[in-house]
């Protein structure tokens, strides 16, 4: 049990006493939030400085490739899926993945980035080349050792097995790892799994880009998994549709969404795989606009439409029946490039949404 803070003595002035506590006035706050750069991100709208965040998708899924990217995007100070970031060191503690395949996987991720080799910010651990005596509890003295900026826990339950059992287990594990946060300054990610699908009709849930908070009702474990985190972030497939985009092949398979605590649903973003020559995964890159309506009669309609129009304009201009125009407009709000105001159509630029 940690030992007790001295109360000060009250003849002491309140605004020292108030300092002693941790306690701000709201100028005092903002003062506090500009030192500590906390209006800041390591990655812009997804992980915020100082953070504990949860990221959550199917198994096999490709979870720990795209958190890779993301970790070598941060130590290297490059866009992330478009995102800007903040540069940083981070340290990535994989407890699934073998040492070769995490070698191989970083070599080819920091080649797809335009690296010329991997960032020297990039810190790899991994559980089977641990030290034997290694427990959870060494990850705290680790993170003060190496002061990394942003912590990957992959997965979670590999690290703390009881915080899927109770949500009182799961509470305490968060509160662990806040207190590391607040010693360290560090943001920490952990990566969980959904639980098996019930196969039941009427047990569906929407889809992620739809309704987030209902989506993430299919994680595996007690609640305050999700509910303890600052920041939500689901992974979904997408219709593994492939295609060739300027010369390159782009296997289109993710949804990334979510919600933060505070500041509300993280913008839908959607991920092509990128292969190489030889059909071999080598990285993820964000898909916008037309693109995603995967066919050229429709994008080229698209770009036709006007930034505001009605269902006859659309009709007219896609050349297509009644029904086959409702078709594609649905279409189009369904990948987030459209959306329909009363009778009025709109027209979203995606490609804007990172900032």
């Amino acid at each position: 049990m940690s030992t007790p803070i001295t109360t000060p003595d009250i003849g002491i002035p309140l605004a020292e006493r108030m300092r002693h506590w941790g306690i701000y006035t709201p100028g005092e706050l903002r003062s506090r939030c500009k030192e500590l750069d906390s209006s800041t991100a390591l990655i812009a709208r997804l992980i915020p400085h100082q953070s504990l965040g949860i990221v959550v998708g199917d198994s096999g899924l490709g979870k720990s490739p795209l958190l890779y990217q993301a970790a070598i995007c941060v130590a290297a100070g490059i866009p992330f899926l478009g995102y800007p970031v903040s540069r940083g060191r981070v340290l990535y503690l994989d407890f699934e993945n073998g040492l070769g395949d995490v070698d191989n996987l970083t070599t080819r991720l920091s080649g797809h980035l335009g690296l010329d080799q991997r960032p020297e910010n990039l810190l790899l651990w991994n559980y089977n080349d641990a030290p034997l005596a290694w427990t959870p509890e060494d990850l705290a003295g680790m993170i003060r050792d190496v002061r990394p900026t942003w912590v990957i826990i992959d997965p979670l339950t590999a690290y703390a097995p009881a915080i899927e059992e109770k949500s009182s287990h799961a509470t305490t594990i968060y509160q662990e790892l806040r207190t590391i946060m607040r010693e360290c300054g560090v943001s920490i990610t952990g990566v969980h799994h959904l639980r098996k699908p019930s196969g039941k009709p009427e047990e569906a849930l929407p889809p992620l880009e739809d309704d987030p908070h209902r989506w993430f009702l299919q994680a595996r474990g007690a609640r305050a998994l999700i509910n303890g985190g600052d920041v939500r972030i689901g992974l979904d497939r997408l219709g593994r549709t492939r295609r060739e985009i300027n010369g390159n092949i782009r296997d289109v398979a993710l949804v990334l969404g979510g919600f933060g605590r505070v500041r509300g649903n993280i913008a839908t973003t959607y991920i092509a795989r990128v292969l190489d020559d030889d059909g071999e995964p080598a990285g993820y890159e964000p898909m916008s606009g037309a693109g995603l309506l995967f066919n050229s009669d429709q994008e080229q309609a698209y770009q036709r439409l006007p930034a505001a129009f009605r269902f006859k304009d659309a009709q007219r201009i896609y050349d297509r029946g009644p029904q086959a125009t409702i078709d594609f407009l649905k279409k189009c709000i369904s990948v987030s490039i459209m959306r329909k105001d009363g009778m009025e159509y709109r027209k979203l630029e995606v490609a804007e949404q990172p900032d």
